[in-house]
């Protein structure tokens, strides 16, 4: 498989006029990524609420982030999403992701989006590692 960047990636990429260009952090050290944001209005589900596909994207993309810390490129291969409590449109929002193990070419992932502490939306990915 080929995977390459052009920077239009919906989430993180800074060339998508229509995208979040969240500005996600990498700790190699400890294997984690996090970006802080604030999902607006036009990305609502229900009324003030962040449609539940948004929230997923978010936490699939700092999964994929962290993944990297360890792994170099790495897809997506399985994304287990949980919605706790509804987000709300308008308001600065935390996701983060850890690596939890890794195993041949699969490196488990698990996140957390939080609103002021509280946990609102978290995942379990399988990140699969692109070979070169």
């Amino acid at each position: 498989m080929d995977v390459s960047d052009n920077h239009y990636c919906f989430i993180c990429g800074r060339d998508n006029p229509l995208g979040f260009k969240a500005a996600i952090t990498v700790d190699r050290e400890t294997q984690s990524a996090q970006c802080t944001l604030v999902v607006p209005a036009e990305y609502q589900g229900w009324q003030g609420m962040v449609h539940g596909g948004i929230i997923s994207a978010l936490l699939d993309e700092v999964c994929a982030y962290a993944g990297m810390t360890v792994a170099g490129t790495v897809v997506t291969g399985e994304l287990k999403t949980r919605f706790h409590k509804p987000v709300p449109v308008e308001h600065e929002v935390t996701v983060s992701a850890q690596v939890v193990n890794q195993a041949r070419r699969t490196v488990l992932v698990e996140a957390k989006l939080f609103l002021q502490g509280e946990v609102l939306a978290s995942a379990e990915a399988k990140m699969v590692v692109v070979r070169s």
